[in-house]
């Protein structure tokens, strides 16, 4: 139908100046003939005139549908062959959908040659919901089309503006504006800069192109490609916002808080979305309720956060501010944690939800399918993890967490925690494998450690950590249970409590009568005085230099106390609470030693020294039983002191007494002080019994 409207103007025209001739030959073309060629040196300039008044006229097309009508105050015709008309009004019918577009000007001014037309003075198009205004608008034909190349302003449902130019392509019902800069024609609305804006006549929709600038109250939308604004239009307002690549919205606080910072400072600590294409759902044509990425989003605030994946949606709460994000495809997020938020976890899954306070906080986050998370030295692995916003990770779901210089963790439920320093919480069937360079400083032989019990709590990197309810601790041949255990590899100490059993097998030394050996005996005399010097051989066994292991059997000892403790520095083990050390020998005899405390040392080489007993001391073997305030044993020598006031040995119910008891073990052989000092009283061989004996 837009061919018509070129036509039909120009007819409108061509009627007014064809009155025009009418009435001047009516008056007469002998007068008229004289006045206009009386003189050849004149050359008569002819004012306007009117020539019609209430001019209105109408247009069908081919098939007699009605295309365009209008109508003009006046109509004035002049002597360049022009006619200008006052005060007019055109209407072109259904040129968009079931919609007519209107131009109405001060004055319009035609060249019938041409078929140019030009509106003048409060020109102004109406169409579809859009108003634009101008002092100048232009009209061709062929193809239809209006234009200004002045600034225009303009109104739609959505915006008020002004642009530097404006074209309507009346066929197409397609009108563009360029260099747009807009203001929200509503509260709540959208303000617009663009290079160029057109408004799609058969769609209603309205594309920006070039550096595009969308902003409300609740967000900020920057494109360097295009952004349309779709519409409903039935109801009549906008139902959604498209952009291209190379999107960056941005939330902003709805309450107006930044005040007079320029935009980039008052965002500078809000969250930032990008993404190649991006969709915001719109609630009332005004109020973002739902934005979705489907290709490569990215969530950003500050340094911090940073969140990736395939494809994205978010969700806002009815004031335009995020609300819950979720991702998914290959998600990778960065999130700030622990004390100030100065600490990052990276978390990689498939499926990412993230819950937003009104301020843009994260409150929480949660995880699914396939979890890696990683901090610092440690990497943790789960088929879910859940994220509290502050400062702790829970994987859920066969979780298992390595310290790259520490250990492998597996437990049902194990919490990462970001904090000085980081630790992991583990709970439910936690089993620790630690690395054997951070635990070779153990006693005995062993390749690898395993440490198992109901929960633990370790801090990362340093390997300080606490186990505890059921505990286990294998390592080697050597056993360990308690109800809690704690262990430090910077410290080289393990320490155990709550009915501790312990089973170790440890190499023993040669016997000698070194001068180191002597010194060690003296040790644990009081000041003053000195331990005898004796002499035991071992059966089968040459003598070797001290310290050095002896060939013989480990020596494989079990012990029940309520302490224990283990320092690698000291090189000596420790139990505390009534404790019970127990070795049954290769022919199935049993030893005990029973004390208020017991310590053992450990040569240099790792096997074992001497065997203490303080605080009412009892050793017993077979039906051999020593008593005294403290009893050293040395395994290597099967050699025993034992000092009390007095101490007693007892050997087949005969009872012996004195200040020092030294016994030979080996060799049967027993000497008896009366003080500590040496000097023997009796002596009295230990009779060995065949057959163990039971705890």
């Amino acid at each position: 139908m837009s061919k018509w409207i070129g036509p039909a103007i120009a007819l409108l025209l061509f009627a007014g100046f064809t009155v025009f001739l009418v009435q001047r030959l009516q008056e007469g073309f002998e007068r008229r003939a004289g006045e206009w060629f009386g003189s050849a040196d004149e050359v008569p300039v002819e004012p306007e005139e009117v020539v019609s008044t209430e001019v209105e006229f109408t247009r069908f097309d081919e098939h007699g549908r009605l295309v365009l009508e209008g109508r003009a105050e006046q109509a004035l015709g002049r002597s360049d062959g022009q006619q200008r008309f006052l005060e007019v009004e055109v209407r072109l019918i259904e040129v968009l959908g079931d919609g007519d577009a209107v131009v109405a000007a001060d004055e319009l001014l035609l060249d019938p040659r041409t078929e140019a037309v030009e509106f003048i003075g409060n020109a102004l198009v109406s169409v579809e919901g859009l108003e634009l205004s101008g002092p100048h608008l232009h009209f061709r034909t062929a193809p239809d089309r209006l234009w200004s190349r002045d600034p225009v302003q303009f109104r739609s449902d959505d915006f008020v503006g002004i642009a530097a130019a404006m074209q309507f392509e009346v066929a197409a019902g397609d009108v563009s504006l360029q260099g747009v800069v807009a203001a929200p024609a509503a509260e709540d609305g959208f303000a617009v800069v663009a290079e160029r804006v057109r408004f799609d006549g058969d769609t209603a929709d309205t594309s920006l192109f070039g550096d595009v600038e969308v902003t409300s109250d609740a967000l900020s939308l920057a494109s360097r490609e295009s952004v349309v604004a779709r519409r409903d239009r039935e109801r009549g307002r906008m139902r959604s916002i498209e952009a291209g690549f190379g999107t960056e919205l941005t939330f902003l606080d709805p309450s107006g808080a930044a005040g007079d910072l320029a935009l980039e400072e008052a965002t500078a600590d809000r969250l930032v979305l990008r993404g190649d294409r991006l969709e915001i759902r719109l609630e009332d044509g005004r109020i973002p309720r739902r934005v979705w990425v489907p290709e490569n989003p990215s969530l950003h605030r500050g340094e911090g956060i940073e969140l990736r994946g395939d494809e994205g949606t978010f969700e806002l709460d009815s004031a335009g501010t995020p609300e819950r994000l979720r991702m998914t495809g290959d998600v990778r997020s960065r999130l700030p944690g622990g004390p100030g938020a100065r600490y990052l976890i990276s978390v990689r899954s498939s499926d990412l939800e993230v819950d937003f306070d009104p301020e843009g906080e994260i409150v929480g986050a949660a995880f699914r399918g396939g979890v890696d998370a990683r901090h610092g030295r440690a990497a943790a692995t789960a088929e879910s993890a859940r994220w509290d916003g502050v400062d702790t990770l829970v994987l859920e779901g066969n979780p298992r967490l390595v310290d790259s210089s520490l250990l492998e963790l597996e437990s049902g439920d194990l919490r990462l925690v970001i904090a000085e320093p980081s630790r992991v919480e583990a709970a439910d069937a936690v089993t620790a494998r630690f690395l054997p360079a951070r635990l070779d400083w153990l006693p005995g032989q062993f390749e690898g450690v395993v440490l198992t019990g109901d929960s633990a709590v370790m801090e990362t990197g340093s390997g300080e950590g606490v186990f505890t309810g059921g505990v286990r601790l294998l390592f080697g041949k050597n056993r360990l249970q308690s109800d809690r255990v704690s262990v430090d590899a910077e410290a080289r100490t393990l320490e155990a409590s709550g009915e501790v059993v312990t089973s170790l097998e440890l190499e023993t030394p040669s016997p000698g009568a070194g001068e180191a050996e002597q010194r060690v005996r003296d040790a644990d005399l009081p000041a003053g005085e000195s331990a005898p010097a004796v002499r035991t051989a071992v059966a089968g066994g040459a003598a070797s230099a001290d310290g050095e292991p002896s060939g013989a059997p480990p020596f494989v000892f079990r012990a029940r106390a309520e302490r224990f403790r283990y320092e690698a520095e000291s090189s000596r083990l420790s139990y505390g609470g009534a404790p019970q050390l127990e070795r049954v020998g290769p022919s199935g005899e049993v030893s005990r030693l029973v004390a208020g405390e017991i310590e053992a040392d450990l040569t240099a080489e790792g096997s074992l020294g001497a065997l203490r007993g303080v605080r009412g001391a009892r050793f017993e073997r077979g039906g051999n039983l020593v008593r005294g305030t403290r009893i050293r044993y040395e395994p290597g020598g099967d050699f025993l002191l034992a000092w009390g006031s007095p101490a007693v040995v007892t050997v087949d119910g005969r009872t012996s007494e004195g200040g020092l008891l030294e016994l030979g073990l080996g060799d049967n052989r027993t000497e008896i002080h009366p003080t500590r000092v040496r000097r023997a009283l009796t002596r009295a061989l230990i009779t060995r019994r065949e057959g163990p004996s039971r705890w």
